[in-house]
């Protein structure tokens, strides 16, 4: 392979092998925060032992950009790389050697992206990345072995076109999923991984603060986002996901949070829900504070009252050696309320994960999706290292309102640590 010359900025064609020497020049110029050497070699050696244990040749890690970011999950974590081009990227990692990005050829190797690579090698999918890919597990001898594939998450898929084009051009292969093991591996914590999350949740905090002390009655929704996005992104925030929604308390109608802003008006007495999930390289701690313009009517300060004491009540479950069975006991009072939890109360966090696992609620626990992270007695045995979104979504026996609380912890040798530092509280707004 061909290093990397000085003119970083041009299209490049060709195979590279960047040296240490490269990578550190081109850091410089293009400081994106990064994790530390020690922490990617944890990273890969999980990996080859993973390897091992399914007894693969290699893995092709799908990359992706769609979903808030969302569908560079499991490539990012590998190679630190986002592309710009949707679901052009593989990261292919061999048995034996190092691994190597897979990417097309122009602008998704511009200085700019390979200054944030954690792999040295870089491939360029000439004629196209899945033919680059093909002809790199012929010349190694992969073409007649056993090929991991890693998807964005357990459940989107590998592209068709591009599973076609595999099965078609590698006929004695034998590819075996292995999405859920590389997950399940991911799931504890290391302690660079929980900085980067804390960092995030620094981001949420500022976010809460923005919609606290800026946002007023005659605001437009979209115009709430936009203060959250400008507060975040100024902070130095990666841009993830802000979903919010808005609704009278006198006569409300949404018991949730919107992807998506609509034009509606911010009232006198409003609340607006919220769920903030600003990244910092890659990793997302999600939070919400429900932020309410002039006093909240009785039963949204009840809904607020019931969900404040089942964070309470939940955060004493969250020690290592304690189980999803000590969070569920905790929850139970709810039955005895006028209202009732929806969804899980307990989220799972591995970075940018669509999926969220484990789901711990009432409804959610030891699902079909996620049974592979719990126990052979459906339990999920909490461990230092793993992290979650802590979540109150209190709704009516309707469905037709409610809200939502949520911070984020890591489970530590002490117990659990909240990452967030906004107080759990009904937020006046104050613009």
């Amino acid at each position: 392979m061909p290093k990397l010359n000085d003119a970083t900025r041009i299209e490049l064609e060709k195979n590279l092998l960047l040296s240490e020497e490269e990578l550190e020049r081109m850091q410089k110029r293009f400081p994106y925060p990064r994790f530390s050497k020690a922490e990617y070699a944890r990273r890969f050696a999980n990996i080859r032992k993973l390897l091992r244990e399914q007894r693969l040749d290699c893995l092709l890690i799908v990359g992706g950009s769609a979903a808030y970011g969302r569908c560079w999950f499991n490539f990012r974590y590998v190679t630190n790389m986002m592309g710009k081009a949707e679901m052009a990227n593989y990261c292919f990692f061999p048995k034996d050697g190092d691994p190597a990005v897979v990417t097309r050829p122009g602008h998704s190797l511009a200085g700019g992206m390979l200054a944030r690579t954690a792999v040295r090698n870089v491939i360029v999918g000439k004629p196209s990345v899945l033919g680059a890919i093909v002809n790199e597990l012929k010349e190694r001898g992969y073409d007649k072995g056993r090929i991991g594939i890693v998807e964005y998450d357990p459940y989107t898929s590998i592209p068709k076109n591009h599973w076609d084009f595999f099965t078609a051009n590698l006929p004695q292969a034998e590819f075996v999923f292995v999405t859920k093991e590389f997950i399940a591996m991911r799931l504890l914590k290391s302690q660079e991984e929980i900085a980067a999350l804390e960092k995030s949740a620094e981001f949420g905090d500022i976010g809460i603060c923005a919609m606290r002390d800026r946002v007023k009655p005659g605001m437009t929704e979209g115009e709430v986002f936009g203060i959250v996005h400008e507060a975040v992104m100024k902070a130095g925030g990666e841009m993830g996901m802000i979903q919010l929604g808005s609704c009278s308390m006198l006569d409300p109608d949404i018991n949730d949070q919107r992807p998506r802003p609509v034009e509606r008006v911010i009232g006198d007495r409003d609340i607006i829900n919220n769920e903030l999930g600003i990244f910092y390289n890659g990793y997302e701690a999600q939070c919400g504070k429900p932020v309410v313009t002039g006093e909240p009517t009785p039963e949204y300060q009840q809904m607020f009252d019931l969900a404040l004491q089942g964070y309470q009540r939940l955060v004493p479950t969250l020690h290592a050696g304690k189980s999803s069975d000590d969070s569920l006991a905790a929850m139970q009072f709810i039955g005895d309320s006028d209202f009732e939890f929806y969804g899980g109360f307990l989220q799972g966090m591995l970075g940018a994960n669509p999926r969220h696992e484990p789901q711990i609620g009432f409804d959610r626990v030891q699902s079909a999706e996620d049974r592979y992270l719990f126990d052979a007695d459906g339990r999920l045995v909490y461990q230092i290292g793993h992290v979650f979104a802590l979540q109150m979504h209190i709704v009516d026996k309707q469905h037709t309102r409610g809200l939502f609380l949520a911070d984020f912890f890591a489970i530590e040798e002490n117990g659990p640590r909240c990452l967030n530092k906004f107080a759990p509280e009904m937020v006046r707004a104050r613009g």
